[in-house]
């Protein structure tokens, strides 16, 4: 998952890398980050002021005076001006552990993002930009596309509406970008442990109780981030602790979140028909490859409908094989059951243990590895430094062009939970590539925040396969972002349609299943042998192991997501989610949870857009399909994709980028086989 935290403007500022009370970087022209929380209201005030001011000689520009330069780059120099005093304190109320700071921040975002609506809907501004762009001057592909797409923004932010409607737009914006800061507090912040006796543990390994931490009466404590609760879910042989987990799992956020979705529901219908749109989603879709719901909706219940018969032999497969361990005669597997019986299953018959396997697999050892391997393929090296960082588990690196050394980028990683921390994973783009105004360009700095299984004290960092997967996914957008050359910071890096935005982090998981790849980035954190031949067989010829069910899981997540956004009016969020459930996935869900409370997605960036992932997924695998005919190291494929993918960023439409890598439109067999349905 990317993370760009937007700025209430087409700029796509990042308002919540928050406020600073002083200059983004330090003499060394690295970030800092030492914030103080009572410094920045009173430096966001600062910047407000600059910004009104800087505004005002934006519009006094006579009309015919008007050029690209002082009023299209203009008025986005204007608030990069206002992003960089803000600095990246915003970016630490993700990642910091003063939960003062935290939420500081969190309730200055909430007043930035109600002032940016307010700046965004001002006509006088709208009127200025107008008086060039009514010109029709003439202007490169990257300009016009960039002006194009600075005028849809416009509209979006309700330019076409008379005075009374677009009162009513911009009091609905601001209630509804307050609502989303809220429901991501709100998963943040949320605890709710689940207290458990040693006998209660038992199926799990060592170095994961080792981890636990304990109450005064000697009880383990299992937290609801993810290093928790997976092993947790796939191993412990208690099963109503299990129950109670997934109960406990499935109510993050808390009712709370489920009240703020659907009033956003409502307000985002309520924007949409303002604008003169049937509904939320039609607005989403307009500037996107899918364009809209209907093409959205035929091709996820095309792909439904491919994998229902698949899905439903392997629920039956499992049925059986619960009964056959427990000698009861079940006709269903439930939410607390899956993911143990399947893994219980995958020991036995596939003989993969996945404890046994992350032994193969410490941390350390996969980056290492990730990082030789892709600095190969696409030209360019990793080199630590000891820059500032915001927490001592932080590593950073410089990333240099392989040919001629010079410094493309600043990359961090930070991937071990911790009290108050965002509960994913995700690639945050600090600062975004740009050609500055003295023509140098700007170097970006990008991060990797994730929840990966922290040291213990007998143990390094060890990672499950699917975290080795999550990690190369996620560097997928760190790539993107470092490796940006465009020109204008609003079509750098990630700066792409919502719908093909992850194929790039897709593509990368690809060589996570690779024999060559799992020898290189794997070493027994005892023995220090790579990754036995058998074992990474029989990981491969497993790979599509209950693959039927967890992509319906993601057609469930994609349909649920646009059906909230195309009904006429609001439904029971909750009521839905589980009738869905049943009909897409075939699971009855665990009675009186809420799992939409923490569905971060709908309310963070991907709304009406998680089909993208699987949209984006199809694209990933024909990208891959050209590194496998031409070899999966080759360097002349690894370039031409750094060139027409990666630097690009949003400068050509997605679909010509696709076509410039391909050499043809984009094709769905490579995905479909790579699945098993072909």
């Amino acid at each position: 998952m990317t993370k760009k935290i937007i700025l209430i403007s087409f700029l796509c500022c990042l308002f919540t890398e928050g406020v600073a009370m002083a200059p983004m970087f330090n003499k060394n022209g690295v970030l800092h980050f030492d914030y103080k929380a009572e410094e920045l209201a009173p430096t966001e005030s600062a910047a407000r002021k600059q910004l009104e001011k800087d505004l005002a000689a934006f519009i006094a520009i006579p009309a015919e005076k008007r050029t690209f330069d002082n009023t299209i780059l203009g008025y986005y120099r204007i608030f990069k001006k206002y992003h960089e005093a803000l600095g990246v304190s915003g970016f630490l109320s993700y990642v910091s552990t003063d939960k003062n700071l935290r939420d500081t921040v969190t309730a200055l975002e909430m007043q930035i993002s109600k002032y940016m609506v307010d700046i965004s809907a001002r006509r006088d501004i709208y009127r200025a930009i107008r008086q060039y762009t009514d010109t029709h001057p003439q202007l490169d592909p990257v300009q016009a596309k960039l002006v194009k797409e600075m005028l849809i923004g416009f509209k979006y932010k309700g330019m076409d509406l008379n005075d009374e409607d677009l009162e009513k737009y911009k009091a609905i914006n601001k209630e509804e970008s307050q609502y989303a800061i809220e429901f991501d507090q709100n998963i943040r912040e949320y605890k709710d442990p689940l207290y458990v006796t040693a006998e209660q543990l038992k199926g799990l390994g060592e170095d994961y109780i080792q981890k636990l931490q304990k109450t005064d009466d000697g009880k383990y404590i299992v937290t609801l981030d993810y290093p928790d609760v997976i092993p947790f879910m796939k191993s412990a042989e208690d099963e109503n602790a299990r129950k109670e987990l997934n109960y406990k799992y499935n109510r993050r956020g808390g009712e709370k979140n489920v009240e703020l979705l659907e009033k956003s529901l409502t307000l985002r219908r309520n924007a949409a028909h303002l604008l003169g749109y049937k509904t939320y989603a039609d607005v989403q879709l307009e500037n996107r490859m899918a364009k809209t719901p209907k093409n959205v909706m035929t091709f996820l219940k095309d792909l439904q409908k491919k994998l229902t018969p698949l899905g439903k032999a392997e629920t039956k497969q499992m049925v059986a094989y619960k009964n056959e361990k427990t000698g009861k005669k079940s006709r269903e597997i439930f939410p607390w059951e899956s993911a143990y019986w399947g893994y219980q299953y995958s020991k036995e018959y596939l003989n993969l243990d996945s404890e046994k396997i992350k032994e193969y697999f410490p941390s350390q050892v996969v980056v290492d590895g990730m990082l030789d391997l892709f600095g190969n393929l696409f030209g360019i090296t990793f080199e630590p430094v000891n820059i500032p960082v915001w927490h001592e588990d932080v590593k950073a690196f410089a990333i240099k062009d392989a040919q001629d050394k010079h410094l493309i980028a600043y990359f961090y990683m930070d991937l071990y939970p911790r009290e108050g921390k965002y509960k994913h994973a995700a690639c945050f783009d600090l600062v975004g590539g740009e050609e500055k105004q003295d023509g140098t360009y700007q170097t970006p700095f990008v991060a990797i925040v994730a929840n990966m299984n922290k040291p213990s004290k007998d143990t390094p960092s060890l990672l499950k396969h699917s975290e080795v997967e999550t990690l190369f996914h996620e560097f997928g957008h760190v790539l993107h972002n470092a490796l940006t050359r465009a020109k204008y910071a609003p079509q750098a890096g990630t700066s792409v349609s919502w719908d093909f935005v992850e194929a790039p982090s897709q593509l990368l998981e690809r060589w996570a299943w690779n024999p060559t790849v799992l020898k290189k980035i794997s070493k027994h954190y005892k023995t220090g042998e790579p990754l036995p031949d058998d074992i990474i067989k029989r990981m491969i010829d497993a790979k599509n192991f209950g693959t039927a069910g967890a992509y319906l899981r993601q057609n469930f997540f994609a349909q649920y997501d646009m059906t909230l956004h195309t009904l006429n009016k609001t439904p029971d969020t909750t009521k839905l989610y589980y009738d869905m459930t049943d009909k897409i996935c075939h699971i009855h869900l665990q009675k009186n949870t809420i799992p939409q409370a923490s569905f971060g997605h709908i309310m963070g960036g991907y709304d009406a857009g998680y089909y993208g992932y699987l949209w984006s997924e199809v694209i990933a695998e024909d990208f891959f399909s050209e590194f496998e005919k031409n070899g999966i190291f080759d360097t002349k494929t690894g370039l031409k994709y750094r060139r027409e993918i990666l630097e690009k960023g949003g400068t050509i439409e997605e679909e010509d980028m696709v076509k410039n890598f391909l050499g043809r439109p984009v094709s769905n067999e490579p995905f479909l086989k790579s699945i098993g349905l072909n």
